[in-house]
């Protein structure tokens, strides 16, 4: 079974597995990655959200995606589509994250820019979101560098957060 939804350059972006736990708990178990999430996540967690994203893609036809650099098969984060509620509004939002390893070498941004055009190309998305806290500047740049305008800032999760968005069209196709 192929499970590759995306390839870019560097990257396979993939359907995650229950297999993927161990990987991916690297990257939810470290406080400076998920410095802008609600909290860290023990390994159980991880598998529970791995079932959660699993169960996302059934129902809905994508979700986040288990990133794994070319050649080697690492798995260095994960980044994809998912529904997110936003003002009262469901909203499809852009989200990722990565091994710090792997941070300021336009991983992300790749990754990212597949997603958009994915969800634009091939599932006929119109309007994409991403859901930024102010404070963290690596990824307003990542959504900017990939055309996302701001919107407007929320009170999500009980902090601010920006809204950042991009209507098909107005994104760059490989």
């Amino acid at each position: 079974m192929n499970l590759a939804i995306i390839e870019t350059e560097r990257l396979i972006l993939r359907k995650m597995k229950a297999s993927d736990d161990q990987a991916l708990f690297q990257i939810f178990n470290d406080p400076k990655a998920m410095k802008f999430y609600l909290h860290t996540k023990s390994m159980d967690e991880t598998k529970l959200w791995i079932q959660s994203v699993q169960n996302h893609d059934m129902s809905y036809g994508f979700s986040l995606w288990t990133a794994e650099k070319k050649g080697g098969k690492q798995i260095i984060g994960q980044c994809g589509l998912l529904l997110q509620r936003v003002d009262g509004t469901i909203e499809v939002e852009l989200g990722y994250l990565f091994l710090q390893d792997f941070w300021g070498k336009g991983y992300a941004t790749e990754a990212a820019q597949s997603c958009i055009n994915h969800g634009f190309q091939n599932l006929g998305l119109t309007r994409i979101t991403a859901l930024i806290d102010p404070e963290h500047h690596a990824s307003r740049k990542v959504v900017v560098k990939i055309g996302m305008k701001k919107e407007k800032q929320i009170i999500k999760w009980d902090k601010p957060i920006d809204v950042y968005s991009i209507q098909a069209g107005g994104v760059s196709v490989d």
